[in-house]
């Protein structure tokens, strides 16, 4: 009846191996010499709180409506 109750342990993980950084987009070009462009997981995280930040910092200051005093 209960054969297969140890299925979540199929194959052993190893704890280091969510920090393994993963090419998500490459580009190898042989233009002005040998160029390899890629974005990993760790730069694709970078870029979103970059991008993130950035907004929030945009919509914090908001200087068009501020209204000097007279």
């Amino acid at each position: 009846m209960f054969k297969n109750l140890n299925f979540f342990y199929t194959e052993t993980i190893s704890p280091l191996d969510q920090f393994e950084i993963r090419d998500l987009f490459n580009i190898n070009s042989s233009l002005l010499g040998y160029i390899n462009i890629s974005l990993t997981n760790i730069g694709l995280y970078l870029l979103l709180s970059f991008i993130i930040i950035i907004v929030l910092n945009l919509i914090s200051t908001n200087y068009n409506k501020i209204i000097n005093n007279k």
